[in-house]
């Protein structure tokens, strides 16, 4: 009976593991080192012990048919016992950019952390709808300063990837009132929202219908995977075809913004505001010039925290590797064409 060699490179706690090992008896667990994901991120930190790491990540690559990760690195490219890449997140640019074999089979977790991100957003909403970052600072200046808070509803809110963390943001937007409108790639030609979707949802249209959302949208939500296609769909023209005042919410990825056009438009004020859990580069450097930009409000791409997101995300593992131990399709396999 063959071992089924898995490499966990994430801090998956010990009673998740146990679920893994439970799927068959042949299945064994080997932890990665920081030592080594630290070599695998940043190659020339100080505080790596370089001839452990690549003896270790040498063992890894002749030995681990699975890997259970966030990130591939380099060492994805050499391995030899590799069958199988278990990303424990929704976006997949972060390795798709590096050497993976084309017979390794890639494969992603959307709608992990749909909820918290919807939370997320919607905090972001509300944040600007009742001006807490004007009543924070006024709070912290000793000022009684009221505000004009507005409310969210009879807000439009767009949402720029009408997917699992899409509808989830389309569902508590409609549980305060809002319209939203939207784009999917596989959206229907008339507009028409899928099934399940909440009546908030006016459409969703395909992505050459992009300017007419963005144009009604006083808030817009970028909630799609970076690819080819989405580097800086919003730009200049975009931001122009938004309605003057509206606000930006990121929470897809940096690059999907040029961000040159966004400061623009924030400095003239066609923006009112953004923000964004996601930055370019990533992480921002302290002191770099994006944190002082007025009305741009920055958070270190937490949206997708939650408690026991490792556990979370060892049970949807284990339902794969159960498929994959019985030679059955695995679910939600990466189109490293599409680039998601």
């Amino acid at each position: 009976m063959d071992t089924i060699h898995i490499a966990n490179f994430l801090q998956v706690p010990d009673s998740a593991l146990d679920v893994i090992r439970a799927v068959d008896p042949r299945v064994e667990i080997h932890n990665v080192s920081q030592n080594l994901a630290r070599h695998m991120r940043d190659p020339g930190h100080p505080q790596i012990d370089l001839k452990a790491a690549l003896e270790e990540g040498a063992e890894i690559q002749q030995r681990d048919r699975i890997w259970f990760t966030f990130f591939s690195g380099d060492l994805a490219g050499e391995a030899s016992a590799l069958e199988w890449i278990a990303l424990a997140s929704a976006g997949v640019n972060q390795i798709l950019d590096r050497p993976i074999g084309e017979d390794v089979v890639i494969t992603k977790m959307p709608g992990l952390a749909a909820r918290v991100i919807g939370e997320w957003v919607l905090a972001f909403m509300l944040m600007d709808a009742k001006r807490m970052i004007r009543l924070i600072e006024a709070h912290r200046q000793g000022t009684w300063a009221r505000s004009d808070p507005q409310t969210l509803e009879g807000a439009t809110v767009g949402i720029i990837g009408y997917g699992a963390i899409g509808s989830e943001i389309a569902r508590f937007c409609d549980a305060f009132g809002a319209r939203v409108v939207g784009i999917r790639r596989r959206a229907s030609g008339d507009g028409t929202p899928p099934p399940g979707a909440p009546e908030s949802v006016a459409y969703v249209w395909p992505p050459e219908r992009l300017d007419d959302v963005l144009s009604e949208s006083d808030y817009v939500v970028l909630a799609v995977p970076l690819t080819q296609d989405t580097h800086h769909l919003i730009g200049e023209h975009e931001l122009a075809q938004m309605k003057p005042g509206a606000a930006l919410i990121n929470i897809a990825r940096g690059e999907v913004v040029d961000w040159d056009a966004q400061v623009a438009a924030l400095d003239s004020g066609r923006l009112r505001a953004s923000y964004t859990d996601v930055t370019a580069p990533e992480p921002l450097p302290d002191g770099h010039p994006l944190w002082s930009v007025p009305s741009l409000f920055i958070t270190p791409h937490n949206s997708g925290l939650q408690p026991n997101y490792f556990g979370k995300a060892a049970h949807r593992f284990a339902e794969n590797l159960h498929r994959f131990i019985n030679n059955e399709p695995l679910h939600d396999i990466v189109d490293r064409h599409a680039g998601y």
